[in-house]
């Protein structure tokens, strides 16, 4: 438990204005100074801690708090002409904000629906042959990402046109090795070496728990119903709390690693 606050207490400080810290995208592509699609991880992961500490009985309001007035301030911040931008105040630049997924994921409500339908309008205008790129800096997609963005939208046409280019990648011949993690959108090339058969591909089938699980607390003596009814509030709480645990902990690392 005392990781986990010190984690949290490392996101207040420095989630909302990441600088220079490192992403597996900008690894790949480049990395911007604050980069807003980390930003919204860190803010999210904010809330799912708040979140834990409400599902154990314990007071969390004061990560909630922050988590809320950091969305806000990140919906300023991340303004740009089209979607929102790869980082605060490059208003040209958009960034495809994937880690937008685990706030429906998570239930974390942080960001209004309008937020997801800006996020909609942009990627119909900007899907590729074989996917959606991961922002305006790069024609390169990242098939788990590109996924999670599938879930961001709220238009159902924009998401299985999502889907359906990364469908067509599978299935246009160019390579006969195991399913890259990151390949060209317009192409249909892999151009980085080694990103074959990763674990990070697992992040395809995102679409299937996004409607996983409740926000009842455990033993909420509200929920009714038999024993049965309450055994699959405990379970469903309890499998949530292991989503926001990982969620919380690969933000806190990743806004880690200078």
């Amino acid at each position: 438990a005392n990781l986990y606050k010190t984690w949290a207490d490392y996101l207040k400080s420095n989630t909302l204005i990441p600088g220079q810290q490192t992403t597996s995208d900008g690894v790949m592509v480049g990395a911007p100074s604050n980069d807003t699609n980390l930003a919204l991880k860190g803010i999210i992961a904010l809330k799912a801690y708040a979140d834990i500490l409400s599902t154990l009985g314990q007071d969390g309001s004061a990560y909630s708090d922050t988590a809320r007035s950091y969305a806000s301030q990140w919906q300023s911040m991340a303004e740009a002409n089209a979607g929102f931008a790869a980082s605060y105040g490059d208003s040209g630049s958009w960034s495809s904000c994937y880690n937008l997924f685990a706030d429906k994921w998570l239930k974390t409500g942080l960001f209004p629906e309008s937020v997801y339908s800006k996020m909609s309008e942009l990627y119909a205008s900007n899907i590729n042959k074989f996917g959606l790129p991961l922002g305006s800096r790069t024609t390169l997609t990242s098939p788990h990402w590109m996924i999670f963005a599938a879930g961001v939208t709220s238009d159902i046409t924009t998401r299985d046109s999502i889907i359906k280019a990364a469908q067509d990648y599978i299935q246009n011949g160019k390579d006969d090795l195991p399913w890259p993690s990151i390949y060209d959108s317009i192409g249909g090339n892999a151009t980085v070496a080694g990103v074959y058969n990763r674990p990070a591909i697992g992040g395809v089938y995102a679409l299937l728990v996004q409607d996983l699980g409740t926000t009842v607390p455990i033993g909420n003596p509200n929920s009714g119903g038999s024993n049965g009814s309450n055994s699959r509030v405990i379970v469903q709480s309890t499998t949530l709390i292991v989503i926001y645990i990982f969620s919380f902990i690969s933000s806190a690392l990743l806004l880690h690693v200078a």
